[in-house]
């Protein structure tokens, strides 16, 4: 079940309800701004909202952008929606449209992904790419092998494993799904997709349809709620892609 923080004008008592929005329906909770947020009674009111929440099957929920109480309700066991699984789910179609719009052919564009191992996201990711573009380099520590060999005997497709920093570094296209420190990380397209990694000039940014955004609080995380309907069925991918400013 997921939960939507409503946070602002409201009642002084923390109020559960639910919203439908596209994919299923939210558990809300809604609660009124005190005039001090970190008092006791107000820091009381917030564990209670919490709770209640807990209570009502929430793990995950939309948190407000300005909401002061983040770190007590993870304390509570309520997290807010992970962005991470759609922006990693955008990599691919989105890379293909920055390099199309750096007029970058497939025939000629150098694409690299990096990552710990070839696990499912690196792999779809890579696969998407490899099935454009001729130049794809893979610069895994585990599963590259087996990886690259199911692509050449299914699609017969080749990738350059392996490479070295500065093959990626020359990239047209660096899609990173962990952290590497030996790495200029100044490509043409770049996305750091990995814990962290959306505070950095590789965010991929996301954006709910405009018709949707204007129906929610000014203060709603737009891109935790764009997270969340994707999850749900909600929102289709290329929905979600055709928001997002070249």
């Amino acid at each position: 079940m997921l939960g939507y923080i409503i946070y602002g004008d409201g009642p002084k008592r923390p109020e559960l309800g639910e919203r439908q929005l596209p994919g299923g329906a939210f558990v809300t909770l809604r609660m009124g701004q005190q005039s001090h947020p970190m008092g006791p009674l107000a820091l009381r009111r917030a564990r209670q909202g919490a709770r209640r929440m807990r209570e009502a099957g929430v793990r995950s929920a939309v948190f407000p952008v300005d909401f002061p109480y983040t770190a007590l309700f993870i304390r509570q066991g309520v997290c807010p929606v992970d962005t991470l699984p759609l922006r990693r789910a955008l990599a691919a179609p989105l890379t293909r449209r920055r390099l199309e719009g750096l007029g970058l052919q497939p025939t000629q564009a150098v694409v690299a992904v990096t990552g710990d191992r070839a696990s499912r996201d690196v792999a779809e990711c890579t696969k998407a790419l490899a099935l454009s573009y001729r130049y794809v380099l893979l610069g895994v520590r585990g599963g590259g092998e087996e990886f690259a060999r199911s692509l050449r005997r299914e699609y017969g497709i080749s990738l350059l494993l392996g490479p070295s920093p500065d093959q990626l570094d020359r990239a047209d296209a660096l899609v990173m799904f962990t952290p590497r420190e030996d790495l200029k990380r100044d490509n043409p397209v770049l996305y750091t997709l990995y814990p962290g990694g959306e505070a950095g000039r590789g965010r991929l940014p996301l954006s709910l349809p405009a018709a949707l955004g204007s129906r929610m609080e000014a203060n709603c995380d737009q891109e935790q709620l764009a997270a969340a309907l994707y999850a749900l069925g909600g929102l289709p991918l290329e929905t979600l892609l055709a928001e997002i400013p070249c």
